[in-house]
């Protein structure tokens, strides 16, 4: 006899589900914080002067760029921990695995966008008496943010979908539930299109958000 889908099973277990989709964002967005703010200092270290700054900037943007990111998971989860000696709980081990990795990511645009910006203008602001420091926070970098921000936004997608990944090591996001239930029930087709379907839409939704950030920025 043919395969009889079931889908009672999935809206029986929906209330779970939804829970998985609030776990997926707030591990997400936790990381998209740590990264965001780790990218803009290793992307002002990569393009200093100092080689004592832009030097380790560079390696730390080459070695997260080229881990392997369901390694870097393992490796922070395990590896890290009996280094330092530490239990990580699984969402502080997803946070730092994909804050951390991320941050490389997001150092190369904050850089392309910060190179953006006229050299004229920071020699402006200089001229009218503004510290380095000052001309970086009041005019170089409210431009750059704004230039690269539809590229954050991408950046924030992929993390999203990346996040599927912190279920081998037990967050309880989107891809876990599909598994923990697919094997409760035995119905791995129902809960693992289930899973697929909530990524597409949160893409989806996110997607077309940044699409209408990025034209409202181009109108401005």
């Amino acid at each position: 006899m043919g395969y009889k889908l079931d889908l009672k099973v999935v809206l029986d277990n929906m209330d779970e589900f939804l829970l998985a989709v609030r776990m997926t964002l707030s591990v997400s967005a936790v990381a998209m914080v740590v990264a965001l703010i780790l990218g803009l200092i290793i992307a002002l270290m990569r393009i200093s002067k100092s080689r004592i700054l832009n030097t380790p900037a560079q390696g730390y943007i080459n070695f997260f760029q080229g881990a392997p990111q369901y390694v870097l998971i393992f490796w922070v989860y395990y590896g890290l921990a009996m280094l330092l000696n530490v239990n990580f709980r699984p969402f502080v081990a997803g946070v730092i695995s994909l804050g951390t990795q991320y941050a490389g990511f997001l150092a190369e645009i904050y850089r392309s966008g910060i190179q953006a910006i006229d050299r004229g203008q920071r020699e402006a602001a200089m001229a009218i008496g503004l510290t380095s420091t000052q001309s970086y926070r009041h005019v170089i970098l409210p431009q750059a943010i704004r230039i690269v921000l539809p590229s954050i936004g991408n950046m924030w997608i992929a993390m999203v979908k990346d996040s599927s990944l912190l279920s081998v090591i037990g967050v309880v996001e989107i891809m876990r539930t599909a598994y923990l239930n697919s094997n409760d029930y035995f119905r791995p087709f129902e809960f693992y299109t289930t899973a697929a379907v909530l990524y597409i839409i949160l893409t989806f939704v996110f997607f077309y958000g940044n699409q209408v950030l990025e034209r409202r920025l181009k109108v401005g």
